[in-house]
């Protein structure tokens, strides 16, 4: 049981959550389905690089030196600097799509990526937020931001999201690595991040 939860921990990684949002707006049959398949692969490998590769590749070289570290099960101390160098990445990642002339939603979400990021780096002050359920909440406000703004044929798309959500969490869970508030906090405030930056986008 414990394998099967570590492999939906891994299936289900906060850091994918980004790029699988991305690939979900060029193919959610708005207009940005329109874009040239070429355009939108440059745009997925840029979002790939930023908030997937490069953070792969730099938090383990960032914890090394320390020794006994879990990097699957972080302390509240051992998150601070890899949340920081993912906050440097995701921020890099976002001026790059600012300065592109796409959608506001495409803009809005990878701000609410940072945000979120940042949010959960000051929340860790106080309890070790589940990053997991918070990109999982994230993604799950992305579709219905996209179902009520854009009305979009995709509540097939946020049953799987929910789906995936509710077994991430009880993996979690499982696991023993993250407490129930945690995990509840965790996509309290991806939902709660994600919705009130895309409606901040596209309102004002």
């Amino acid at each position: 049981m414990k394998l099967a939860a570590r492999f939906i921990s891994v299936l289900f990684h906060p850091l994918l959550m980004p790029a699988l949002g991305l690939l979900l707006i060029l193919n959610s049959g708005t207009y940005l389905s329109l874009l040239d398949p070429g355009i939108k692969k440059a745009l997925l490998a840029v979002m790939a690089l930023g908030t997937l590769v490069f953070p792969l590749v730099l938090i383990p070289a960032l914890l090394y030196r320390r020794t006994n570290v879990n990097l699957y099960n972080l302390d509240r101390n051992e998150r601070v600097l890899p949340l920081l160098a993912i906050l440097v990445l995701y921020g890099i990642t976002f001026l790059y799509f600012y300065r592109l002339h796409l959608n506001s939603l495409v803009h809005g979400f990878a701000l609410s990526s940072v945000t979120l990021v940042l949010s959960l780096l000051v929340l860790n002050i106080w309890i070790k937020v589940c990053a997991h359920t918070a990109a999982l909440g994230g993604m799950v406000a992305l579709v219905l931001m996209l179902i009520f703004l854009y009305a979009t044929p995709l509540a097939g798309v946020l049953i799987m999201v929910l789906l995936a959500s509710g077994i991430t969490s009880s993996s979690r869970l499982l696991l023993g690595i993250q407490e129930p508030a945690e995990v509840y906090t965790g996509f309290g405030t991806g939902f709660g991040v994600v919705i009130l930056t895309l409606l901040s986008v596209s309102l004002f």
